[in-house]
């Protein structure tokens, strides 16, 4: 008989259907089919017409070195049934935009998975009967039951997983962002990953784990659920920083098991900027444990080592602008002045949060509703003040319409105007340190802020002058073609100069074969081809003594100007040095989709079906 009347024709090499004269006539339930494969046994199986599952089952448990391609098969002629939209007649005017694509079963399946996936929406949805009354409405299929489900969503997230074990082998640094996060009485640690294209030098970003935590976030669990991620992974030699927020419990856990941290010329240990004595790393050891015989779980913690640790940019530059300047209050005319300004800010604040009428009255007047500060939102008191100095000639109506006290003449309103003006670097500068301090130095004419400015600078000279004074942030900053030694103080950028000429060099050393610095690098190549080829002890030694040269020809070039452009040597350095990055927003935002999914699942959903649904979602694995 022609292929046209046989069942799923694209699986003939396997199977052969067994026709009679009455299967193209009548309907039948089942159809039987002989396996080519257990030839020359004859081998009958008997089959559904809507679904070829027991012929899988067959090739999976006797042929099972051919499942792999049975099912290649089948996906192929799914993709190539899809894309095979040629219509069988020419379309009316009218009907051109208007067809309907025959979308199959896979292809359905798959965007209901999306959907759930995406919309955080809870996996009971595929079984919910309005949702199986719209999909036969829409579509005329039934969805998958959630058995299916939750085997598909297990399936999709191994696959992610696998993959990303396997991009990770071929990436030679990473990042690593982690945090902790509690929710409906559980908690949890969420760690991202980071790190730079070798080719392209694009950065890539992934959500890497989230993990319940169970007990205490003692700084030694935190560290014990770090190492088994990395280790999980591989990444534990590959991770050149790990940036938190500054909690106590993590900088204690780094403090104490950041075994790879720099050791400076003094004997002090460098966490990345952050000076710590020797004598302070001190391992405690639960005595209690010890006399019970627990010496077992002793010993594995203390066989923990963690990578570098840096404390999160953005959370330090927080703390200047919330903590540092209450230092700003020592002056006396500052404190009295502030509190009773930001005391009247604060009332137009309760005004608009308590009262719908007060919002509409200042939407009125202002033509937008008034930013409110948020505790948990960085920047947002700067924000709302900001929005005031913005409609500051509207706010007499405000406070006139609410029958509050206003703004007493222009000594406050200048005050306001002062104070944004000054904050507004903290603000907006939370990439670029130097351009902070630079803006602060540069206020001169001020009348009721200079307390703050004060304040701001010994903030930042507190929080971050060992940062500045890092030799791993030196080079760092200084293979950023955008930067490169603009940034230092002249009398420091001879030092920086070496360092980069010191870490250039010790990585070539280390992983680079002598023949890839090529001499048009080093701007002495030769016009003899036969040179090239040669290589002694002499050469060597010239090599070497060249890499300054090399460094000063970057610093020097202004044709240079992204990394790209980079020879490969810096280049090489400009990965190991950069992947890092700064803040720990990353996972903090992959706890922000966590939150919504517990929001729409109210808690109830276990913690292995939270962290595939969070992944998957995250890392946008559709």
């Amino acid at each position: 008989m022609s292929e046209d009347h046989l069942k799923w024709p694209y699986l003939k090499t396997y199977f052969e259907q067994q026709l009679s004269t009455s299967d193209t006539t009548e309907k039948k339930s089942n159809f039987t089919f002989k396996c080519m494969l257990c030839m020359p046994k004859i081998k009958l199986i008997s089959t559904s017409i809507s679904s070829n599952s027991n012929l899988k089952t067959h090739i999976k448990h006797v042929h099972p070195s051919e499942l792999i391609t049975f099912n290649e098969l089948g996906k192929r002629k799914s993709y190539n049934n899809n894309n095979c939209t040629q219509p069988k007649k020419q379309l009316k005017l009218s009907e051109v935009g208007k067809t309907v694509k025959n979308l199959s079963q896979t292809e359905f399946d798959k965007a209901n998975l999306e959907l759930i996936i995406n919309t955080v929406s809870p996996f009971s949805l595929i079984e919910h009967p309005a949702f199986i009354k719209y999909c036969h409405l829409t579509s005329n299929k039934v969805p998958m039951s959630r058995r299916s489900l939750m085997r598909n969503v297990s399936s999709l997230f191994n696959d992610m997983i696998q993959q990303l074990k396997t991009e990770l082998e071929k990436i030679e640094y990473v990042c690593i962002t982690a945090d902790c996060w509690s929710i409906f009485h559980r908690s949890y640690m969420g760690f991202t990953i980071h790190w730079l294209n070798p080719i392209t030098l694009e950065r890539n970003s992934r959500a890497l784990a989230c993990r319940r935590m169970l007990g205490r976030h003692t700084y030694d669990n935190i560290a014990e659920i770090i190492e088994k991620v990395l280790t999980e992974f591989d990444v534990q030699s590959k991770t050149t920083l790990i940036v938190t927020d500054n909690a106590a419990n993590f900088v204690k856990a780094f403090k104490v098991f950041g075994a790879n941290n720099e050791i400076d010329n003094s004997g002090n240990i460098e966490m990345c900027g952050i000076e710590i004595e020797n004598d302070e790393i001190l391992r405690t050891i639960n005595i209690t444990e010890i006399l019970d015989g627990q010496t077992q779980n002793t010993n594995d913690v203390l066989d923990i080592k963690l990578p570098k640790h840096q404390r999160c940019a953005a959370h330090t530059l927080n703390l200047i602008a919330t903590v540092d300047i209450l230092e700003a209050e020592k002056d006396g005319p500052y404190k009295v002045l502030s509190r009773r300004v930001f005391a009247k800010c604060q009332s137009i604040f309760n005004k608009q949060n308590q009262s719908t009428q007060c919002a509409d009255k200042i939407k009125e007047i202002l033509g937008r509703y008034l930013i409110t500060p948020n505790a948990t939102r960085w920047n947002s008191f700067y924000d709302a003040i900001k929005c005031i100095v913005d409609h500051i000639d509207k706010m007499d109506t405000i406070f006139t319409a609410f029958q509050l006290t206003p703004f007493s003449g222009q000594r406050e309103s200048s005050f306001l105007i002062e104070y944004c003006k000054v904050m507004k670097p903290i603000a907006t500068g939370l990439d670029v340190l130097q351009a902070i301090n630079k803006a602060l130095n540069e206020f001169n004419n001020l009348n009721f802020c200079r307390p703050l400015v004060h304040a701001l600078k010994n903030g930042l000279t507190k929080r971050f002058k060992n940062y500045m004074q890092s030799k791993t942030l030196q080079v760092s900053s200084a293979l950023v073609p955008k930067f490169k030694l603009i940034w230092a103080n002249p009398e420091d950028r001879n030092i920086i100069k070496q360092h980069v000429i010191d870490r250039v060099q010790f990585h070539f050393d280390q992983n680079t074969n002598l023949s890839s610095l090529s001499s048009s690098n080093l701007e002495t190549n030769s016009e003899d081809e036969d040179d090239f080829f040669t290589f002694s002890n002499d050469e060597i030694s010239v090599i070497n003594s060249d890499f300054q040269t090399l460094v000063t020809n970057y610093l020097t070039n202004t044709n240079i100007k992204v990394p790209l452009d980079l020879t490969h040597e810096l280049k090489k350095a400009y990965i190991e040095f950069n992947t890092a990055i700064p803040s720990s927003a990353p996972v903090e935002r992959l706890f922000s989709a966590g939150g919504q999914l517990f929001d729409k699942r109210r808690g109830s959903i276990s913690d292995n079906n939270f962290e595939m649904s969070l992944l998957l979602k995250y890392n946008k694995y559709f």
